[in-house]
């Protein structure tokens, strides 16, 4: 009886230790959702494209230009860096690579 017991628990505490692991295959700045409704205005800059004078951004996969609306949000900037979005909650900026942090020697 114990062995079984044993068993049974080990068995379900590898399989929740394998739920908790990070795929090493998924893009960089790539973030599940556990709920599409509840987050919704979790936003993220993937690229900025600036060709022949011209600037666009990719959010969520979205080619954006200025002006364009994107999940309430209306795209007002486009620097090299980042941009800035307005909505009726206030303004919003968004840069390329605002969670690296590189310390250099």
């Amino acid at each position: 009886m114990y062995k079984i017991t044993l068993v049974l628990l080990l068995s379900w505490l590898s399989s929740d230790a394998n739920s908790q692991q990070v795929d090493p295959t998924k893009p960089f700045g790539f973030l599940a959702s556990t709920s599409s409704n509840n987050d919704r205005t979790a936003l993220i800059l993937q690229s900025i494209i600036h060709r022949d004078n011209k600037r666009k951004a990719i959010i969520d996969g979205q080619v954006l230009n200025v002006g364009d609306k994107h999940k309430g949000f209306e795209l007002i900037a486009i620097s090299s860096k980042g941009v800035v979005l307005n909505s009726s909650q206030g303004k919003m900026e968004l840069s390329l690579f605002s969670g690296v942090i590189a310390n250099s020697k």
